[in-house]
């Protein structure tokens, strides 16, 4: 089989501290960001693992605490603190991959300084959010049908103040 259209399922973490499909979940997870080379995968799937000492994790709470790491990266970077559930984690995913970040690879989130143009380019590149829908009401408009008539009504009665007939 061609390399280029097989996905590549095989865990990037060595499976004898963590299940595969855990690996798996955090492979599919990372590559949302646009990472593809093995030793990225490897190296974030660490990074979002450090700290978990039980061999027994399960896909979504890995998936989960991945989230979350990516999340407090995001919020450290793009200085965005209260943006809604889920929301900070769109918009960054999205600037992101629009500023092509995961060419920096692994080490842009596993280390604490990020680098300058990466910076700028995902501050420049976070989506705006569309505004809120507000509930409003049209103001009611008059059909005219004969526009020679209203001018004619108008020019009857230029004397006197013009106003609006609801019906």
């Amino acid at each position: 089989m061609d390399s280029v259209t097989t996905p590549n399922t095989r865990p990037s973490v060595p499976t004898d501290w963590v299940h595969p499909e855990t690996c798996v979940a955090l492979d599919a997870f990372f590559r949302g960001f646009g990472f593809e080379a093995a030793e990225d995968l490897a190296a974030l799937a660490a990074w979002a693992l450090e700290g978990v000492t039980a061999s027994n994790v399960k896909p979504q709470a890995a998936v989960a605490l991945a989230r979350a790491r990516m999340e407090t990266w995001l919020t450290r970077v793009l200085d965005m603190d209260a943006v809604g559930e889920g929301r900070l984690l769109t918009r960054g995913r999205a600037a992101f991959v629009l500023s092509d970040g995961a060419r920096f690879g692994a080490s842009v989130l596993t280390r604490d300084a990020v680098p300058r143009e990466l910076y700028r380019a995902l501050r420049a590149a976070v989506p705006v959010p569309t505004p809120a829908q507000v509930a409003t009401q049209m103001p009611e408009q008059q059909l005219v049908l004969w526009p020679l008539g209203e001018r004619l009504r108008r020019w009857l009665r230029a004397g006197q103040p013009d106003m609006s007939v609801s019906r």
